[in-house]
């Protein structure tokens, strides 16, 4: 047997470093404000929500369309296909999420159209190095978002499916944190030419981030006509402060020049999400 076949064969049996789990939440009688009873809150979060399906899948394709100069890295290679599953499955829980949760005349599949054409259009003008970028910039962002999810946020949420959905995508965010991240890496290296436009793809980042949740937010709320609920607004005001407070260094550790997603340590908390949602005995099934 040639020494190719060999290598062949071992890459075939060697599993990602993480699984990919399917999932089927089912969204039924779904409380109308399921965040903090509050209007501004559960729209912050549903307007969150709309981001994930066309932004999940413009991540599959941004890493898809470099995957083949990464093939000589097999581990990678692995890790890039369940991160593929991974945020497929996002995508169709969160969509599912939109479709059957809100029964409230609030359409939130519009704001997943509006964040299609954007993301199809950025597609279509950055080339496919900086395409990455923005995958592995908001995959930084959404690592640090979702370590404040498992610790606190989750508690405001009252309908458990719902809580469930948010924190089983927290748990997998931080699985594959470093996997976009390391790809580049590997195609661009980690001098200045690669980080010049790391940081600078990530502060375009976080302007449209933080432009698209708090537009969504006020569609939503106009649509709910709660537009002018002065004491949910500072409900949520508050909370903000309070949170972003925490988060604000996490973002900004992405423009040390020597970061890398692996910097931080969840374990200890996914440990204690996954038994809180049912997932400390699963039985996961792996990409292969």
């Amino acid at each position: 047997m040639s020494m190719l076949v060999v290598k062949e064969k071992l890459k075939q049996k060697m599993p990602a470093s993480f699984p990919v789990r399917r999932m089927d939440y089912q969204f039924q009688e779904v409380p109308k404000y399921w965040c903090n009873n509050e209007p501004t809150f559960t729209h912050y979060f549903t307007g969150l929500s709309t981001l994930f399906p066309e932004g999940e899948s413009y991540f599959v394709r941004s890493v898809r369309a470099l995957r083949e100069k990464i093939k000589n890295n097999p581990q990678l290679d692995r890790d890039i296909g369940a991160f593929i599953g991974q945020e497929a499955m996002h995508s169709k829980e969160h969509h599912a999420f939109h479709v059957s949760a809100q029964q409230y005349g609030l359409a939130p599949e519009s704001l997943e159209k509006a964040t299609g054409i954007i993301l199809k259009a950025i597609e279509k003008t950055f080339p496919k190095k900086w395409n990455l970028l923005v995958t592995v910039g908001l995959e930084h962002y959404t690592a640090v978002l979702v370590v404040e999810m498992m610790k606190n946020v989750n508690e405001l949420m009252t309908d458990t499916n719902i809580r469930n959905l948010w924190l089983w995508h927290s748990i997998e965010e931080t699985e594959h944190k470093a996997v976009a991240y390391d790809m580049y890496e590997s195609l661009y290296g980690k001098g200045l030419d690669a980080y010049i436009p790391r940081v600078a793809i990530f502060t375009f980042n976080l302007v449209l981030i933080t432009l698209l949740s708090n537009v969504y937010q006020v569609v939503l709320m106009s649509r709910d006509k709660q537009l002018l609920n002065l004491k949910s607004w500072a409900k949520f005001a508050g909370f903000t402060v309070h949170v972003y407070r925490k988060l604000v260094p996490q973002f900004f550790s992405y423009y040390h020049f020597d970061f890398h997603p692996n910097d931080t340590d969840e374990s200890e908390i996914v440990t204690k999400t996954k038994i809180k949602i049912g997932l400390s005995t699963e039985q996961s099934t792996f990409m292969h």
